[in-house]
């Protein structure tokens, strides 16, 4: 049944008050046939977008999902938005369904509700709920869950640092923050006539600070994604990612470097385990030394990682090193030292 419920606009999801309204709409069967509507279209319009470039595209449903979480408050979102991501799996599946990927659906819709749902709507909370959405649920959120998934389901490791996808996200924060103000203010005095809303969303005027906003927020995401790549890039072992040619080059190059040092004995064979870069600045490299034995194939050896040498019955681990290349030069080797193993 409809009840006659209080129109108080709060300025921050963090009273009793608000919780207990944001509550009592399920109570309200106008509200959740509402709710059913809006996820029936999340469902319906979650494959189609529109097209911004190559394999790049805004996808439609989440106008549905801002409006919808708007109206009916965080507690609805919540629900609603795990039933839509469930129904999407069952009636458009897209691969091997994976449970925690319903969190992301949640944590939008609630980001959505939190920002919006019985507030004086203007275009800054918009590009806010916005960005929290981009930055924190697609970005951050999202990394772990799809290591999860490709672990777990499909047996594969995941680029934590996926840039493409990063770069997506950043990327379309602003138009679709542009695009999402447009939509609210067009639908706003809709929904507050049939007493959906409390508020008309005359305050929802894109002004100077509200794009001199979007400007600081995509600084703000662009120099977190940039910082991190760098740490990233600096701290991960790059040694999977040499080629056959660069990893036979580094093997010599150590291994001349050594028994120019006296520091291997007859038929004992360098094998490179973890390579450092740096954005700027020499590379580290850590390496094991084997010794062979009559079976062993010299030229297999010579463009060996150390987790393929480990494989190989006819080498014993004997010790282990490091060196620095200067200019991440194989050609210019520094530094090298050899730990006999324990």
């Amino acid at each position: 049944m409809r009840q006659t419920k209080p129109t108080t606009l709060y300025a921050a999801p963090l009273s009793k008050a608000y919780w207990r309204d944001a509550a009592a709409e399920l109570r309200d069967t106008r509200m959740l046939v509402f709710a059913a509507l809006m996820i029936a279209l999340r469902v319906a319009l979650k494959s189609l977008g529109i097209p911004i470039a190559a394999d790049l595209k805004i996808n439609i449903a989440f106008f549905v999902n801002a409006f919808g979480a708007m109206i009916f408050g965080p507690v609805v979102a919540i629900i609603a938005a795990a039933i839509s991501d469930t129904l999407g799996c069952i009636l458009f599946p897209t691969g091997a369904y994976f449970f925690p990927f319903i969190f992301i659906e949640i944590a939008g819709s609630l980001i959505f509700a939190l920002f919006l749902y019985r507030a004086r709507v203007t275009a800054t909370r918009v590009i806010l709920s916005r960005f929290c959405i981009d930055f924190f649920v697609n970005i951050v959120l999202n990394t772990p869950i799809m290591w999860l998934y490709y672990k777990m389901v499909l047996g594969k490791s995941y680029t934590l640092f996926q840039l493409p996808r990063i770069i997506k996200n950043l990327a379309l924060f602003p138009l679709e923050s542009v695009l999402l103000t447009l939509f609210l203010a067009a639908m706003m005095p809709v929904a507050f006539r049939f007493g959906l809303l409390y508020d008309k969303g005359e305050s929802l005027r894109m002004q100077k600070r509200q794009v001199a906003l979007l400007s600081a927020l995509f600084v703000l995401g662009a120099a977190c994604v940039g910082g991190y790549f760098v740490y990233d890039y600096n701290t991960k072992n790059h040694a999977s990612s040499l080629s056959a040619g660069e990893i036979y080059e580094l093997n010599a190059a150590l291994s001349q470097n050594a028994q120019s040092q006296s520091l291997l004995d007859d038929g004992q064979v360098v094998t490179v385990s973890k390579v450092y870069k740096k954005l700027k600045g020499d590379t580290t490299v850590e390496f094991t030394v084997y010794q062979s034995s009559e079976g062993t194939d010299a030229a297999a050896v010579a463009g060996y990682l150390d987790k393929n040498a480990k494989k190989d019955e006819s080498l014993t681990l004997v010790a282990s090193g490091t060196a620095v290349l200067i200019q991440d030069s194989a050609q210019n080797v520094t530094g090298l030292t050899v730990t006999a193993a324990e």
